[in-house]
């Protein structure tokens, strides 16, 4: 319930709304001014007194006085402090895979010259993108399912859209943070880790080898095998160190302790996707105890997130500078330093390869079309400037992955170096690269657990800032549409992350690795870009981009110069962005991800069967299935309420811009706009009663 009440200043009465409810003996109100003697009258129109909004709340003056009532809601949306909206956005931007995905794309297209198309894919597609999110969201302060139910009812669905492709990617986003923090656990053992007199050795997978050890061995390879082929491949048919000796080591199976223990105590996998026998108690608790960190944060709301990036954010910048001066000061960094950056290969250039690597890097990295940074942007204050963090945001997640790249393969330079193996020979893909191969070069290290410490505390601050912001869009999606979980934020925390949780639980059974490569493949690449090419085309063509550049004008004022004119956030330059560059590459990502899918996962259909292809696809296409679902619901609603059904194709009333959109409509649509819904989902519940009745309690919502 509310209670709107009228209050006296200077001569002039003011609206204050108060919550009631059953439960306390107090009240409070927003706008804490004396208030007015229920005999005054009122002079003037655009403000309400009790007694004359509970006679005319469905006539014209009731709908302005609920629009004041949802202006006073988007006031006191938690609001971020200073630079806490820039942090947050890196939170959620910057994550692990600029410490091992990126440097692992740039060898792989070329070295520094991958830097060229990573850098104009930035600007022509990742700035406008993060730009129209920025503003999308700062400027309606909701999340993207209310944003564009503003925009377009029956497009509502696209919000849920991106809402869904966050769910997806938290779920499976944790059970990797849960392996870092078995890791960070295990600091005490960062030498142990790589040695094979450990119980989780040797389990009939494989046989272990001391890495530490192994450039003993050297001499015997080379008296008594020529082949100079890796010591890391599956089969070694040289000389090495296992069972305490050097043995030759054909036809076996290898693995060095750091791999033995990741596949054999963290992981464990069995023989394949469908087949299930235990569960990984030791993963399965540390998801648990990170969902539980999670939930604490979330319950404190946005200010708590704002707050908390301070340490989350920063730090790992700080920890990262520090492992690159430590790794390039290693003996042998040059070698890994020039396979990365000098030894660049610009004809990769004219390769489609390198263009879409750096496409879905920058995809990938930003977090483009998850929802995310709209919904950060919302906690925004009017004034703030987003055009800046939106550079910026590029800037510094750009710089994370350089430092990232360089700390990395100068790490993987020195182990080479005391290998005495080339570079190449010692780099593995995605997260193999952190977990076993760094993992394996800081047990070498002096001091190695200052280094294991510092490594796997970035990455898990890392890990955990992006993941809290997720499961904030999350929680901001569901708040904003339902007004009993607004007022019950505890509950619906709580909610989403027994919900992710429980569907996270397949990934802790020995099954579970298959299934997290199930849901890295599939889950964000198609949806993410597809989201950002519909939040383009409907901004473009369903709003209006005129409407939006004066949404621009509103929040930020007219520009000042014919620099800011041309080059500014309302700029021509941005409009031919968002018309055709950005939704085209959007649109090219996910028809270059369809064509080069190769059928079965990785080459071994006995591991990922057909079936893992056929769950994938419906895995992505689970979040497209909300826009054909909430099209129809919305047209179903429309009919029920007996309103037009052109209206569901109509900006709505509780968009801030409604009176100037539809100040020029011709007469038939003003009549249409005139029948739209007065309250949008999530404010139903919502009722202004006598101010007279003082006896009536408040419901504090955060």
């Amino acid at each position: 319930m509310s209670n709107l009440k009228s209050t006296e200043s200077t001569g002039t009465t003011q609206p204050t709304i108060t919550k009631t409810t059953k439960t306390t003996n107090t009240t409070q109100t927003i706008n804490k001014e004396p208030v007015a003697d229920k005999n005054d009258k009122n002079e003037n129109p655009d403000v309400f007194l009790p007694d004359q909004f509970a006679k005319e709340r469905k006539g014209e003056r009731g709908r302005r006085a609920y629009r004041q009532y949802v202006e006073m809601e988007n006031t006191n949306r938690q609001a971020f402090k200073g630079i806490e909206s820039l942090l947050s956005s890196l939170g959620q931007a910057v994550g692990l895979g600029n410490i091992w995905r990126f440097p692992q794309m740039a060898y792989q297209n070329g070295g520094s010259s991958f830097l060229i198309p990573y850098l104009v894919c930035a600007f022509v597609f990742a700035i406008p993108a993060i730009h129209m999110e920025f503003v999308l969201g700062q400027y309606a302060a909701k999340s993207p399912p209310a944003v564009f139910r503003r925009i377009m009812p029956v497009l509502e669905g696209i919000g849920w859209m991106c809402c869904l492709v966050g769910a997806m990617i938290g779920i499976y986003y944790m059970i990797l943070i849960s392996w870092i923090g078995i890791y960070l656990a295990n600091t005490a053992n960062a030498v142990k880790l790589s040695k094979c007199d450990n119980e989780w050795n040797n389990q009939g997978r494989s046989t272990c080898y001391e890495g530490m050890k192994q450039k003993l061995c050297k001499g015997a390879n080379m008296v008594f095998n020529n082949d100079s082929r890796a010591l890391n491949e599956d089969k070694h048919p040289e000389w090495m160190y296992f069972d305490g000796k050097c043995q030759n080591a054909t036809g076996r199976n290898m693995a060095s302790g750091t791999e033995q223990f990741f596949t054999n105590f963290v992981i464990n996998p069995s023989t394949g996707f469908t087949d299930f026998n235990t569960i990984n108690w030791a993963t399965l608790g540390a998801v648990a105890i990170c969902w539980l960190l999670t939930s604490i944060i979330l319950i404190r709301g946005m200010k708590m997130i704002g707050k908390l990036s301070y340490f989350t954010v920063i730090l790992p910048y700080v920890i990262i500078v520090i492992l690159m001066i430590r790794g390039i000061t290693l003996d042998g960094a040059s070698a890994g330093l020039y396979f990365l950056w000098a030894k660049s290969d610009f004809s990769s250039l004219w390769t489609l390869k390198a263009w879409v690597g750096a496409m879905t890097q920058i995809c990938f990295s930003l977090s483009i079309g998850q929802g995310g940074l709209m919904n950060i942007a919302s906690y925004n204050k009017k004034s703030y400037n987003w055009y800046r963090d939106a550079y910026l945001l590029v800037l510094c997640d750009t710089m994370m992955s350089l430092l990232g790249g360089t700390a990395v393969f100068a790490t993987l330079g020195f182990l080479a170096k005391q290998r005495q193996i080339e570079v190449p020979a010692v780099i593995k893909e995605g997260h193999a690269l952190a977990f076993i191969v760094y993992t394996e070069a800081i047990s070498q290290m002096p001091m190695p657990y200052l280094w294991h410490a510092l490594f796997f505390l970035m990455l898990f601050l890392l890990g955990m800032s992006t993941e809290i912001v997720i499961v904030e869009i999350v929680c901001s999606c569901l708040t904003d549409r339902f007004g009993y979980l607004r007022r019950h934020r505890w509950l619906t925390v709580l909610m989403v992350s027994l919900t992710f949780f429980s569907l996270g639980l397949v990934m802790t059974s020995d099954a579970g690795y298959y299934w997290f490569d199930l849901y890295d493949e599939y889950s964000a690449g198609v949806s993410a870009t597809l989201g950002t090419a519909f939040m383009c085309i409907t901004v473009s063509f369903c709003y209006g981009l005129e409407n939006f550049r004066k949404d621009m004008t509103e929040l930020w004022g007219e520009p000042q110069s014919r620099l800011a004119k041309w080059f500014g956030p309302a700029s021509y330059v941005w409009v031919g962005m968002w018309i055709v560059i950005t939704p085209l590459c959007s649109i090219g990502v996910m028809v270059v991800f369809v064509v080069n899918r190769r059928y079965p996962y990785e080459g071994d259909g006995v591991k990922y069967p057909p079936i893992f292809d056929v769950i994938g696809w419906f895995v992505t296409a689970i979040p497209f299935l909300a826009i054909p679902c909430f099209a129809i619901y919305t047209i179903l609603k429309f009919r029920n309420d007996k309103i037009p059904l052109r209206g569901a194709f109509m900006i709505q009333k509780q968009h801030p811009a409604f009176d100037r959109v539809t100040k020029n409509w011709p007469e038939w649509k003003k009549v249409i706009g005139d029948q739209l819904p007065d309250q949008e989902p999530g404010d139903d519940d919502v009722e202004f009663v006598d101010g007279d009745e003082e006896d009536q309690e408040e419901s504090l919502i955060e």
